[in-house]
């Protein structure tokens, strides 16, 4: 019985977001110019698949971090580094099989890579909560939103050209 599940490489589901992010490869250029390089079909498609998919990622990293620091109260910078590898570690199969469609045989190499890489953004996060709630006693939940969205686009490029690169 090979039954097929959302999660497999050409499930429903990721042919729905395929299809939905087909136009991002139709548009045409904005500015025409022999330099301008030529986006590969894939990257508008992985770059949805990325954000639509990532938000399961933020989800675990948010509700952890609100459940620890406003139910439980606990110190924020200790809910977040939970939150942090809880989302971290969702994010890199969600990354490494529906995003990227990556094979290989070095997973556990890919994700030492995949958190180190990871360790940079969460420092630059962190740094946005400390200046967010102790420097400008702003709001924990609004300074973590704008930490996340810096993490976010660093994650993608990260992922993108360093961790999960395809050898064609």
């Amino acid at each position: 019985m090979n039954k097929k599940t959302d999660f497999d490489e050409e499930g429903p589901l990721t042919k729905v977001i395929d299809d939905i992010s087909e136009g991002i490869n139709d548009a045409g250029t904005v500015f025409n110019s022999e330099e301008t390089p030529t986006i590969p079909e894939s990257t508008g498609k992985e770059a949805v698949r990325y954000l639509v998919w990532g938000l399961l990622s933020v989800v675990v990293n948010f509700g952890t971090f609100f459940l620890l620091y406003h139910a439980i109260h606990l110190n924020y910078q200790f809910a977040n580094i939970v939150a942090w590898f809880l989302g971290v570690q969702v994010g890199f199969w969600v990354d490494r099989v529906i995003v990227f469609h990556h094979k290989s045989n070095t997973a556990f190499r890919e994700m030492l890579a995949f958190y180190g890489t990871r360790i940079l953004t969460f420092l630059i996060e962190t740094a946005t909560l400390w200046v967010g709630i102790s420097l400008l006693s702003a709001n924990g939940t609004g300074s973590k939103v704008v930490g996340q969205i810096l993490a976010i686009v660093g994650n993608y490029v990260l992922s993108k050209f360093f961790i999960f690169k395809n050898k064609h």
